[in-house]
């Protein structure tokens, strides 16, 4: 059982013919980056709960504990010899290359191998895979509207509830400049084996970001769902309206936080969306549908672009081979020059393993790519530092929807903003008459100019290329 795969229903490990439960906590993958302590406690924790509640319904449970200081084929190796397996079954990953190494594991051991469909996602493999065969230039909007018609969510016969696609239009206005008040997050209990795994993760991984006692996500399916009803009750109905929206004192706003969860089967995409429709009548249609849209469009997206396309992995469209630096990762030394809200945002990302989508898209990524920073140095980052971010999720959104190194693959231009945008759309200053933030505009134009080559084409930039021409005849004829 992958620690990615803990499902209250898991196909391999509720087989009758099953009678052992294999768990490795491997020491060697927690290393391969930087991962941020909040990320490696969450997962670590999320497990060994998993693990408990596995063996209290008297399901037999063998683990390598991180302590053994084992990788993740060696762990398994070493269980499966250990306990004499003769036919090992795993629910397939969603990441590319652990399926092989399993295969390949049990070919040399001489075992059986039986690998079962991945169940942790609302479309099945086979039908995902043919919907890309047979969409090779497709885009989010079109598979959106070929899950909803599969699966008859938010539909009234043929036609969308409410008699469009998406509301989309509706969900980009900025907080009320008089404020607004945002329920407070539940407050997860932290039991004895929480508490543990924090003070392993912090004595094992002392030189990895962030601080694991910072932990302030569920950890138990139980508390999971918990999260999950008080979002649809309490953020739901405003998420719609706000959901581009940013403040420097409010991480979350009205944000579910839910795919920490959703990424290691603590929930499951289908009870997430149930949990929504049943609120339906009590929510806003724009809310409604926009979350919908997340789950069962985007998330599923990311996850057909990421098993259509292997190539996004290496993608560099724009040539880009700048490095990031290291304070990236510590914190020391950050340039006084970075703008407000990229400060922000990093900061709020060492301290919590997260920040929503659209800072990351719209400050983080959005500065990144108009550094020129190599888009596989970013995606390295994104992967180290956010609790929910795994291979199959960021290589599409990072190296296509966030730093275009796909040319145009995943969205449709590069997603990049000056200072209007975030003084539009987000509370960064002290006053809200502050000026814009001459660094990120500054760099706007010099990307657009930069890379006006490669750009020229794209219908979406039209106008910005034409004023950016403007202003540099206006510069070189001043």
């Amino acid at each position: 059982m992958l620690g990615t795969q803990l499902l209250a229903r898991h196909p391999a490990v509720d087989d009758p013919r099953t009678d052992l439960v294999l768990v490795v906590e491997s020491a060697a993958l927690f290393e391969r980056l930087p991962y941020h302590q909040i990320k490696i406690a969450f997962l670590l924790a999320a497990m060994r709960h998993h693990v408990r509640d596995l063996e209290s319904r008297g399901v037999a449970v063998a683990t390598i504990a991180v302590d053994e200081d084992l990788g993740f084929a060696e762990g398994v190796e070493t269980l499966v010899r250990r306990h004499g397996v003769t036919e090992l079954s795993w629910m397939r990953a969603a990441d590319r290359g652990t399926d092989d190494r399993l295969g390949r594991l049990c070919e040399r051991l001489g075992i059986v191998a039986d690998p079962v469909a991945d169940v942790a996602f609302l479309t099945p493999e086979a039908e995902v895979d043919a919907w890309y065969a047979e969409h090779p230039q497709s885009r989010m909007e079109d598979f959106y509207r070929w899950q909803r018609q599969r699966t008859g969510i938010l539909m009234d016969g043929t036609d969308p509830v409410g008699g469009r696609w998406n509301f989309d239009h509706d969900n980009r206005e900025p907080l009320p400049r008089g404020g607004i008040d945002v329920p407070p997050l539940p407050d997860p209990r932290r039991d004895d084996l929480t508490r543990a795994t924090i003070d392993e993760v912090r004595v094992r991984f002392p030189g990895h970001p962030g601080d694991a006692r910072d932990l302030w996500l569920p950890v138990t399916r139980r508390s999971a769902l918990h999260w999950l009803q008080r979002f649809v009750e309490e953020r739901l109905p405003s998420f719609g309206r706000f959901e581009d929206a940013m403040h420097r004192d409010e991480p979350v706003l009205f944000h579910s936080v839910l795919t920490p969860m959703l990424n290691v089967g603590l929930l499951t995409p289908g009870e997430v969306v149930d949990a929504a429709l049943e609120r339906g009548d009590e929510v806003p249609l724009a809310s409604l549908e926009g979350f919908v849209r997340q789950i069962v469009g985007w998330r599923e997206h990311m996850r057909g672009m990421y098993r259509a396309h292997p190539e996004l992995e290496h993608a560099n469209a724009l040539e880009l081979t700048r490095e990031l630096e290291d304070w990236w990762y510590t914190l020391d030394d950050v340039p006084l020059t970075l703008p407000e809200p990229v400060r922000v945002v990093l900061q709020r990302v060492h301290a919590l393993a997260y920040a929503h989508h659209i800072e990351r898209l719209m400050v983080l990524g959005s500065w990144m790519l108009m550094q020129g920073y190599a888009p596989a140095s970013v995606n390295r980052w994104f992967l180290s530092l956010f609790v929910d971010a795994y291979e199959w999720v960021m290589v599409p959104n990072v190296m296509g929807m966030s730093q275009y190194a796909d040319g145009g693959l995943v969205g449709t231009k590069p997603y990049v903003s000056g200072g209007a945008y975030l003084q539009r759309m987000g509370r960064w200053w002290s006053s809200d008459r502050a000026a814009r933030d001459s660094a990120m505009t500054d760099a706007y134009w010099a990307f657009l100019e930069r890379h006006e080559g490669a750009l020229r084409g794209n219908h979406r930039l039209s106008r910005p290329l034409a004023q950016m021409r403007q202003r540099r005849a206006e510069r070189e004829g001043g």
